[in-house]
């Protein structure tokens, strides 16, 4: 399914979206991008093996996709919180309640699970680079075709560890990202890799990954405002960037690409509630 692009007047610009949150209820934006060629894959009974957050968006949606192919998924992760198990909704409560997955609790996740995996389907923490670009291509042909009455576009796409900006960058079109999670060198160093990659938008606004931020909340109230939600993770902190450079891109077309991850607001949004109320 072709996801619409949707023009809003935004800080007195036309900005576009890319709304791939519609993609899917629950196998949307990025990650059904970067995972779109498994859906092609006969998985019927296999088992999956991952690892990574156990809020993460990833983990949601490769749940989501075993429902789907009817298989199952081993995923490593780090020793759950009391308050995590006590969650009902969010990321980690659909996976959990899904009945596809399997958790090993470990303070080496990365690790064990590359070691357990062997002749298992091995899936690489967000996907790979690799694994996204029958996806990213179709993305990137989407695009295309809807931005080509546009001036010079130029495409926004949030990043975790980089993967989906990174696909998406190798087939031609200027793609722009900023830092969401980990170490900036990481970032840098996995770009490197590759002969085109995105270009990364400074910003003065920093703040640890997944902290609650003022900053961070009223860029998603205002877009709720003009009926759109992003992720409170990545894409607002993007969208902050983005409204620091606006004159940087005065004579190019904005266009964002929406990543999708909306079920980890259901968990994120209470720690800003919980703090309102101290």
């Amino acid at each position: 399914m072709m996801t619409p692009l949707q023009k809003y007047e935004v800080w007195g610009r036309e900005i576009y979206i890319k709304r791939d949150d519609l993609l899917h209820p629950l196998f949307s934006g990025n990650k059904a991008r970067k995972f779109y060629s498994l859906l092609r894959e006969d998985l019927h009974s296999q088992t999956l093996v991952s690892y990574g957050g156990n809020q993460s968006n990833a983990l949601m949606s490769l749940s989501a996709l075993c429902e789907i192919k009817d298989c199952s998924l081993i995923y490593f992760t780090t020793p759950f919180s009391l308050a995590l198990q006590q969650e009902r909704e969010g990321n980690f409560a659909y996976a959990y309640k899904s009945g596809r997955v399997k958790f090993v609790q470990t303070r080496f996740p990365k690790e064990e699970a590359r070691e357990y995996a062997k002749d298992l389907k091995w899936i690489p923490q967000g996907g790979s680079v690799e694994l996204a670009m029958e996806g990213m291509e179709i993305l990137s042909s989407e695009l295309r075709e809807q931005t080509s009455h546009l001036k010079n576009p130029v495409f926004f796409y949030s990043s975790g560890i980089g993967t989906a900006s990174l696909a998406l960058a190798q087939f031609g079109l200027e793609v722009w990202t900023s830092l969401g999670a980990g170490k900036m060198q990481d970032l840098l160093d996995l770009f490197c890799l590759f002969e085109k990659a995105p270009k990364i938008l400074p910003s003065s606004f920093c703040v640890p990954f997944g902290k609650p931020h003022l900053r961070i909340w009223e860029m998603y109230q205002e877009w709720l405002s003009y009926g759109v939600e992003f992720d409170l993770l990545y894409d607002c902190v993007l969208w902050i960037a983005i409204r620091e450079n606006l004159k940087r891109f005065e004579n190019q077309s904005i266009v964002f690409i929406h990543s999708g991850g909306l079920m980890g607001n259901l968990a994120q949004r209470k720690r800003y509630f919980a703090l309102a109320k101290l």
